[in-house]
Order: structure tokens, then sequence, then C-alpha cells
């Protein structure tokens, strides 16, 4: 089963809401330190099921 968990305690958040994980707003870097860990962790561990979207500069 592929599940995550996101605490949105004190946010204004709403069933329907986008979630962003990771992105400009909040750079990998900043997800790894957070977690304790390394981004190629984090980016490694998100399962093959979940979309991707990929943009080019």
């Amino acid at each position: 089963m592929d599940m995550s968990m996101v605490d949105v305690t004190n946010i204004p958040a709403a069933e329907g809401d986008e979630a962003i994980i990771f992105g400009k707003e909040w750079p990998i870097a900043e997800v790894a330190a957070t977690m304790a860990t390394i981004p190629h962790e984090v980016l490694t561990n998100v399962s093959e099921r979940v979309k991707r979207v990929y943009y080019t500069q």
C-alpha cells in the first residue's frame, strides 16, 4: 500500500485542497533536512505508482 501522512495542524486546509510535498515552495533539500535524511533518499522512496510530471525550462 502506498500511503503518506502530512501534518496540517495549524494550517487552514480542507479536503480537496492541493498539497505540494516538495517543489519551488519547499525545496527537496529542506524536506530532507526536516526528515533528517538526504534528498536522494526522499526522491527514491516515492513509489513508482506516483504520477511524475516533468517540466523543462
